[in-house]
């Protein structure tokens, strides 16, 4: 016996009820999960700082030249050759691991002639230029070149990307890697003195002439680790002295995720509690 319309009524508005009840849910969380993209993007572009940022590149190219630049340290009147009379002092010349060929002393226990191999080559010789302890702090200003470069690149990584983690926006907010930048800087520059007070001492010692002027002095790569230093100055304000909101951002971190947890379990089930009741009974005369 086929069945009559009132019967029929109540099945059909339930499985109305259900379509614009799943309809609802599909529109909910595509809002929500637009509306959380939104608040994640603008919280990520307010920790950015594109002005440090620029800062950290510039103090890596500056540091990159200086290790470039064969002029370090500027020699004039000593006794240092090689294949000639040699007027600098560069990085360039203490990459290659280089060993001591000979070192000669007088009656004095001075430091008489020493010679120093600083590349593969037979005529990659440096004839009384460098001693033990000036290869050494050398090599020393070489590997914290490299580890100002580091330093830099992540503080140009996090001032550009600007993570939400608390770690890294402690380390960032702060400037931590810049400030590092900034002592490396300076350790480099207390290096170099040093360096140049050996060198002088050995020119001194081994100066053909007695007469002469033995003049040791800072170059180019001296000056630009200096002024890498300042760049790095800058970005550590640039970080420091932005503005931030007075309530930390991740407390509206927490309250997003709380929000995406209502909003998964909203779409987990109907959104409206008079969806989850018994349809009416049947119209009966």
């Amino acid at each position: 016996m086929p069945r009559s319309s009132s019967s029929r009524e109540p099945g059909r508005r339930s499985r109305s009820s259900s379509r614009r009840s799943s309809s609802r849910r599909h529109h909910h969380h595509h809002h929500s999960y637009r509306h959380s993209r939104l608040l994640r993007s603008v919280i990520k572009y307010k920790e950015r700082n594109l002005f440090a940022a620029v800062c950290s590149m510039v103090v890596i190219v500056i540091l990159c030249t200086a290790l470039a630049e064969p002029k370090w340290v500027h020699l004039q009147g000593g006794g240092c050759m090689s294949a000639g009379e040699l007027h600098h002092l560069g990085a360039y010349q203490f990459f290659y691991p280089g060993r001591f060929l000979s070192q000669e002393y007088d009656l004095n226990n001075n430091l008489a002639h020493i010679i120093y191999q600083f590349g593969s080559g037979t005529s990659d010789i440096m004839d009384n230029c460098v001693t033990y302890r000036a290869v050494l702090l050398m090599k020393m200003i070489i590997s914290f070149c490299f580890l100002g470069i580091i330093c830099s690149l992540g503080a140009f990584i996090l001032d550009l990307v600007g993570p939400t983690q608390r770690a890294w926006k402690i380390l960032r907010r702060n400037a931590i890697l810049s400030i590092i930048t900034v002592i490396i800087t300076v350790v480099i520059n207390l290096f170099c003195y040093w360096l140049t007070t050996d060198v002088e001492h050995l020119q001194k010692e081994t100066k053909r002439h007695t007469g002469s002027k033995v003049d040791v002095t800072f170059d180019i790569s001296f000056y630009l680790v200096t002024a890498a230093g300042g760049v790095s100055i800058l970005a550590t304000a640039f970080n420091c002295l932005k503005r931030y909101p007075i309530y930390e951002d991740s407390q509206g971190e927490s309250l997003l995720e709380d929000y995406d947890g209502m909003d998964a379990t909203f779409t987990g089930g109907d959104l409206s509690p008079l969806s989850n009741l018994p349809p009416p009974p049947a119209y009966s005369p």
